[in-house]
């Protein structure tokens, strides 16, 4: 029989999942191995379907962990014999204890930084007096405001980056930043923050949302530490 497999722990009771459905309704169990408990139910097949059904019954599953502990969860879809399994606890059982004592106590927030497009005023474009040479002209033309554009953009959202980095600081244990200058999206970042200092991370977040009025920020969270955390046998 396969099971499917949502998250792993050394700190989560067996009573802790045993009344919430897992996917497909099955009913989650612990299966413990050199002090490490993976949280698995039943599985006959061998892939899951990607519905909102079976995403949310995931999930469901993890944050019922998450709620008493911070596990450390497997993507969605992971699928394995309990043989597998207990191979890669007992194989990875060091390295396993390792990220579980790197996210202890601490849950994952998201921070998606956009900025408001700036209106161009109504002047002549400044390269106008030069695109009468022919097509190429005109091309090459386009290709540098583009690259010139990108280049503004990435060193704006460097700036921006180092700029929520400091407004954050002394409430994130980690951060992982991914500068996406495009039109819209500046950055995402995902920040390792301890359950004790949300408050003061979401006060710090609000603070520095009013510093910089021209920024929109989408958050969210808590989530299981996916970001920070690699499992799977």
């Amino acid at each position: 029989m396969n099971l499917y497999a949502y998250c792993l722990s050394d700190d989560v009771a067996a009573g802790a999942v045993e009344d919430v459905a897992g996917v497909a309704g099955a009913s989650p169990r612990l299966v413990e191995r050199a002090g490490i408990s993976a949280v698995v139910s039943e599985c006959g097949d061998e892939k899951i379907a990607v519905t909102r059904e079976n995403v949310m019954a995931h999930e469901r599953v993890v944050r019922r962990v998450l709620a008493g502990t911070t596990p450390l969860p497997f993507r969605f879809g992971t699928i394995v014999t309990e043989a597998r399994l207990a191979s890669y606890l007992d194989s990875r059982q060091g390295t396993l204890k390792a990220q579980l004592e790197r996210v202890r106590g601490a849950i994952e927030m998201s921070v998606k930084v956009i900025w408001k497009p700036v209106e161009r005023g109504g002047g002549e474009d400044e390269t106008a007096g030069e695109v009468a040479g022919g097509s190429g002209t005109k091309f090459l033309l386009k290709k540098r405001r583009e690259l010139l554009g990108e280049s503004a953009r990435r060193e704006r959202a460097e700036e921006v980056g180092g700029w929520l980095a400091r407004a954050v600081e002394g409430f994130v244990r980690e951060s992982r930043v991914e500068l996406q200058p495009s039109e819209n999206l500046i950055l995402a970042a995902s920040h390792l923050v301890e359950r004790a200092r949300l408050a003061d991370y979401r006060a710090a977040l609000g603070r520095a949302k009013m510093e910089r009025p021209e920024l929109q920020f989408l958050t969210s969270g808590a989530w299981p530490p996916y970001s920070f955390t690699s499992v799977g046998p």
